[in-house]
């Protein structure tokens, strides 16, 4: 595991304290997704069950900065999700994490309200750069 560094920045200060609740159904690229911002300062909270993710949001919404999901899950999809925090938490700032393309993404960005998207497979660079464009929001 490599040593977290210090932070630098005001910029790597904020993102060393963001609170994040990851909901994805596949718990392998859950793991890399965690460890990967993890070792970044990033404190992830893993949940592969979009229903039981909503259960711990409707209780703790005031413990996550973030929501980053995926748009395609058995039983409730991303958009589905997303709108229902949008009804828990008007404010909750939320990115969809998804292998579609580009123009899906855009659309389904707008139907849900969603603050921002990254792509699967996983660019750690762009990630990083979207959840501070959004949180700096």
């Amino acid at each position: 595991m490599l040593p977290i560094a210090e932070p630098t920045s005001i910029q790597d200060k904020i993102t060393a304290q963001v609170r994040m609740l990851a909901i994805d159904d596949d718990e392998e690229f859950c793991q890399v997704f965690k460890d990967l911002l993890e070792n970044r300062g990033y404190q992830v909270r893993f949940v592969a069950n979009p229903v039981k993710a909503l259960e711990l949001y409707t209780r703790d919404k005031h413990k996550f900065d973030l929501v980053v999901l995926d748009y395609y899950m058995p039983g409730l999809d991303g958009g589905k999700t997303c709108d229902w925090l949008r009804r828990l938490n008007p404010e909750a700032k939320v990115i969809l994490c998804s292998g579609a393309e580009e123009l899906r993404l855009r659309r389904l960005m707008n139907d849900h309200r969603l603050d921002g998207y990254i792509h699967k497979p996983l660019r750690v660079d762009e990630a990083l750069f979207t959840f501070n464009q959004v949180l700096s929001r």
